[in-house]
């Protein structure tokens, strides 16, 4: 019986209850996909990692020995332990692609995940392995003769295996403006394959990659520098290594997007249910005394209307799990593929949506029963008759000296938006959610713009940039700059700290960036204007000054990766630095420190195409050509407008269309009575019409300050290395305001027909 009640009251309440099922589908459907990548990257990747057995901490230096790595394999907290060789080469029979190769004489660290051929034996010195990726976009088969060149040097191997490399799920050469897998090649050979070549000098270990058993990273690194007498230049954890921090930070972001949206929709589902399944106990009074009186359990009352919106949000779950699962996430995980090489991925469905649909179920049906339990106090005998009309009472917008001076129509509408609180609520907070997401859609449709503005209209100006081979000498870089009338910069990797002989906390792994002052290549301030560096001191990037408590004035300590010598600055201004953090000097004040000056990239207006096959040339690239790479490279960010644009839309429609047909059935009777007394179709639409209207309004003004920042927030937490500063321009928030407002005028529209079709005997006839 209560089943058959069910069904037939779906009908009734169609709109509200629809609303929850596209809200709780919605939930999940990007639950599934942004969290459905998380987890299908995890699983992937930590299967990945403990294959490779993927060290913990890595170790550079200019060179290690055996009795080094004997000393620390004698910690208790290492696992395992070993030495390598690495170098950067070149593919002279691949159009020169970059070649980063290792050479090993055991391999119990960090070990190539095979995917086809033999395993990589250490001992093996005719052999070469591969990454695969490589491979297959240069067509090059196991059996096949492979050439690095290195300094030189030509070292041509047979190609015993097709690997990858857990230390390269993201991998960029240095000359590409984009990811280019047929330019980057990682190559492992046996420490032994140089022997032929009867060089002159024995090549030195400068790698001491380290696993630990509690993957404690560089809380042992005091423990791991007294075993080498501190004797090393650097040490770094899995978050220093680029090819792994990347994706970690493309993760937290969208992990932090799935939680954020299933709150909002289903926060949004809760309101619509608390003021749906409310309203509903409060029209059938009558039903659940009769239903008392013929001897129902509370508790299966209580069950039956917890059921609507039990119903509605299993099937809403249910629907956007396989939407999610099977549709949207492995478009997701196919389209990070082309990005990041992590062998076994796939898109499946987790444990985990079990548990989140759970709990959206679990808060509907609470907020359900919070709805309905309080008519089931009523004793039957008072359930049967008509509650009592609530006692009328002056609305706080009475109490306004102007409130005589307001219209019936403005009286009307405040008085109703004061008795129904809850509903009014909704449709703000929906309004304001919907104007959020709706500002990130219009924002981020100008971000790429903003971002292509910031990087080559204001820092990096040049109409060239030319990327400089490692071993480029700085008198042939600077014979270089002057033919080209250029600016050289140098770019690396540096140790930085607070205090003198920090800790391991006290040190952060950052960059350092060194100009010439010849405003080709400019730092910007925390406005993202161009600034000057001040003479004489270091500019501080604003998210390191901020982690280190670094203020101008302050003296800071750094070293090169490649050096274990320190130096020390005082801090002149502080810089925004949109994706690297870390310290920028002047050529002339960095050079008096005594640190190796070796300039990474040259900045000019002419033309260097003739350059292209120069010794110390590893790259050149128009600033157009850098553009289109940077735009290419934005796929995730238009996808990210695409869906924030739809679900916009769709919270705004749902939201507002809801809270029009809760207004309309809560003021059915005064509609009739209005009509009665004789007020037209039109003018009855037009107060429901700008009831929404001014809600929405509320909405827009409330949600819209909360944009930029929001924005903001979103593009930063793509990893502690971002930095943007992006302001959303006001006609942006026009745009936002008009569509939402638009979509508020066409809901009130739908409700035309309704008011034109109200039987007012049918309404204002016998008791409710």
């Amino acid at each position: 019986m209560l089943v058959r009640k069910m069904l037939r009251e779906f009908k009734t309440h169609f709109g509200a209850l629809f609303s929850v099922f596209i809200l709780s589908a919605l939930a999940m459907a990007l639950y599934c996909t942004m969290e459905g990548h998380v987890l299908s990257q995890k699983t992937a990747r930590q299967q990945y990692h403990d294959a490779c057995s993927l060290s913990d901490l890595w170790v550079y230096g200019e060179t290690f020995t055996k009795e080094n790595l004997e000393a620390v394999r004698s910690l208790d907290f290492v696992e395992s332990a070993q030495l390598r060789t690495g170098a950067s080469g070149t593919a002279p029979d691949y159009d020169g692609a970059q070649v980063d190769f290792y050479l090993e004489d055991e391999n119990v660290v960090n070990t190539p995940y095979l995917i086809e051929g033999e395993a990589f034996n250490a001992q093996d010195k005719d052999g070469v392995w591969l990454a695969n990726a490589f491979a297959e976009r240069r067509n090059i088969q196991i059996g096949d003769d492979f050439t690095i060149e290195y300094e030189g040097i030509r070292i041509t191997k047979k190609v015993k295996g097709m690997i990858e490399s857990a230390e390269y799920e993201f991998r960029q050469a240095d000359g590409d403006a984009d990811i280019y897998l047929e330019n980057i090649a990682i190559a492992y050979l046996s420490y032994y394959a140089l022997d032929s070549l009867n060089l002159s000098f024995t090549v030195p270990y400068t790698q001491l990659v380290i696993r630990t058993k509690d993957n404690g990273g560089l809380a042992h690194e005091e423990a791991v520098a007294e075993k080498l007498n501190h004797k090393y230049s650097t040490m770094i954890d899995r978050k220093s290594v680029q090819g792994i921090a990347r994706l970690d930070s493309e993760l937290d972001q969208h992990q932090m997007f799935s939680y954020v949206f299933i709150v909002i929709f289903v926060g949004i589902a809760i309101l619509v249910i608390v003021t749906t399944i409310g309203r509903m106990v409060e029209k059938q009074r009558t039903q659940i005394g009769t239903m008392n009186a013929l001897g129902l359990k509370k508790w299966k009352i209580l069950f039956h209307y917890m059921s609507y919106s039990l119903v509605v949000t299993l099937a809403g779950t249910v629907l956007g799990t396989i939407i999610g699962t099977v549709w949207l996430c492995p478009v997701l995980v196919n389209m990070f593929a082309d990005w990041y090489i992590v062998p076994g991925l796939h898109a499946g469905f987790h444990a985990e949506y079990i548990y989140i649909a759970g709990l959206v179920i679990a808060a509907c049906l609470l907020s359900s029963y919070v709805a309905s339990r309080k008519l089931l106090k009523v004793r039957p005998a008072e359930a049967l008759r008509p509650a009592a009309p609530k006692q009328g009472k002056r609305c706080i917008f009475e109490k306004l000296p102007f409130w005589k001076k307001l219209s019936f129509e403005s009286q009307y509408n405040l008085r109703d938006i004061s008795r129904a609180r809850l509903r009014s609520f909704m449709c703000v907070a929906g309004t304001a959610v919907g104007m959020l997401l709706m500002v990130y859609a219009v924002g981020c449709n100008q971000l790429v713009g903003t971002m292509l503005d910031i990087m080559f209209e204001r820092t990096a100006v040049s109409e060239y940039q030319v990327k400089l081979s490692p071993k480029a000498s700085a008198a042939d870089a600077a014979a270089l700059a002057q033919e080209l009338d250029g600016e050289l910069v140098m770019s690396g990797q540096i140790e930085v700290s607070k205090v003198q002989n920090a800790t391991a906390e006290e040190k952060k792994k950052e960059n350092i960036t060194v100009l010439e002052g010849k405003n080709l290549y400019n730092i910007l301030d925390v406005n993202n204007q161009v600034m000057n560096l001040t003479p004489g001191s270091v500019a501080v990037s604003r998210k390191l000054a901020q982690d280190m408590d670094i203020h101008i004035g302050d003296i800071i300590y750094w070293h090169l990766y490649s050096k274990n010598e320190w130096y020390e600055a005082k801090v002149g201004a502080i810089y925004r630095s949109t994706e690297t953090q870390g310290i920028a000097y002047l050529r002339k004040d960095y050079e008096k420190t005594g640190a190796a000056y070796m300039p990474s990239l040259l900045m000019t207006n002419k033309n260097p195409q003739n350059k292209k096959d120069s010794d110390i040339v590893t790259a050149v690239n128009s600033r157009q050509e850098l553009k289109d790479a940077y735009t290419e490279s934005m796929q995730s960010v238009n996808l990210m407008v695409g869906m924030m644009a739809a679900f916009s839309v769709l919270m705004v429609v749902v939201v507002l269309y809801n809270s029009g047909v809760l207004s309309f059935n809560e003021r059915v009777k005064e509609f009739a009575t209005l009509k009665v007394l004789g007020l037209r179709s039109a003018k009855i639409r037009q107060l429901l019409s700008r009831q929404n209207m001014a809600l929405s309004l509320i909405g827009i003004v409330l949600g819209a300050p909360l944009g930029n920042i929001s924005l903001n927030a979103m593009i930063n937490s793509n990893g502690d290395n971002f930095d943007y500063y992006l302001t959303v321009p006001i006609p942006d928030y026009f745009v936002a305001g008009f569509f939402v407002l638009a979509v508020s005028m066409l809901v009130g529209f739908l409700f035309a027909k309704k008011i034109q079709r109200l039987d007012m005997v049918e309404v204002l006839k016998g008791v409710e």
